[in-house]
């Protein structure tokens, strides 16, 4: 077993590491970690260390806090990557044992850690941080209440709800999460309908090929014909696709809210990383604004 005297000393042959950043909100945190590296003692040969990380005003006055957790060390960068996601892994069980808000700072690289060579000089590190207010007189907002309150009579449910979604997802700081609200946004819109009269017996004959069927199983062949009952209902993409068709968008528009529905499955049921969703995200919250101008 390799000693952490050996890890801070034989820097050349023990040269890689992994870095964790992640942010904590108001409910997690530590009772004793000043604003220098923590050294944290545990069972592993690894070598732990902890310090503060600088983030986003608009974070930190909201009572988020930043962290980085650093892993030290082996010999190879394959190696590091694998014990850097096993640390976080590690840290996500913390946060939803103990019911924390925690987000890791991984927006388009395909792993939550930063794999670092400790042979090379760290040199000079430069940080800045920007945002965008849009912040109304409050003659300037009562006038967009009167004029939104007037357009409506009866506010249809769905409406409310994807509008909800669309704001809510402004609070979020990870890409991930936000794509996934907005994708939902349109799918609130949307509505599936139900494809009975369209398929006629098809449902009935697939049942009882099923039921027929050598399965000794019961739950993988219950498991079946719900699948084939679920068959009646559009399937959320179609459902979104036929009502993005009815709406005053572009089909450069079109095409990329179907791309974005299959970025948010790759996401959801596949586990797989998306790069460039800050772009993704942005220009699907105009998209939806121009939707709910055109709904009156």
């Amino acid at each position: 077993m390799v000693s952490r005297k050996d890890i801070r000393e034989k820097i050349n042959v023990y040269s890689w590491g992994s870095k964790v950043e992640f942010n904590l909100n108001s409910q997690g945190g530590f009772k004793n970690l000043d604003n220098a590296n923590l050294s944290l003692l545990w069972g592993q040969s690894y070598i732990l260390t902890m310090k503060p990380r600088k983030i986003h005003p608009n974070l930190s006055d909201a009572g988020v806090k930043g962290y980085t957790l650093t892993i030290e060390a082996t010999d190879t960068a394959s190696n590091a990557e694998s014990i850097g996601v096993r640390l976080a892994y590690a840290l996500l069980s913390v946060a939803v044992d103990r019911h924390w808000g925690m987000s890791l700072s991984w927006p388009d690289s395909p792993l939550p850690c930063r794999v670092i060579d400790r042979t090379k000089s760290k040199g000079v590190t430069v940080q800045g941080f920007g945002s965008v207010t849009s912040h109304v007189d409050i003659s300037d907002f009562i006038l967009a209440l009167e004029n939104n309150f007037s357009t409506h009579s009866n506010v249809p449910y769905p409406l409310l709800l994807s509008m909800e979604l669309c704001a809510s997802s402004r609070f979020e700081s990870n890409n991930r999460s936000k794509l996934i609200m907005l994708v939902s946004a349109f799918e609130a819109l949307a509505g599936q309908n139900d494809l009975s009269n369209e398929l006629g017996s098809l449902i009935a004959d697939l049942k009882s090929l099923a039921k027929q069927a050598q399965i000794e199983d019961e739950g993988i062949k219950n498991s079946i014909l719900g699948q084939i009952e679920g068959l009646k209902r559009e399937s959320v993409r179609r459902a979104i696709r036929r009502y993005i068709e009815k709406i005053d968008i572009s089909n450069e528009d079109r095409e990329f809210i179907d791309e974005a529905y299959k970025a948010r499955s790759k996401i959801v049921h596949e586990g797989q990383r998306v790069p460039e969703l800050d772009a993704m995200t942005s220009r699907l919250d105009l998209i939806l604004k121009k939707v709910y101008s055109s709904i009156k």
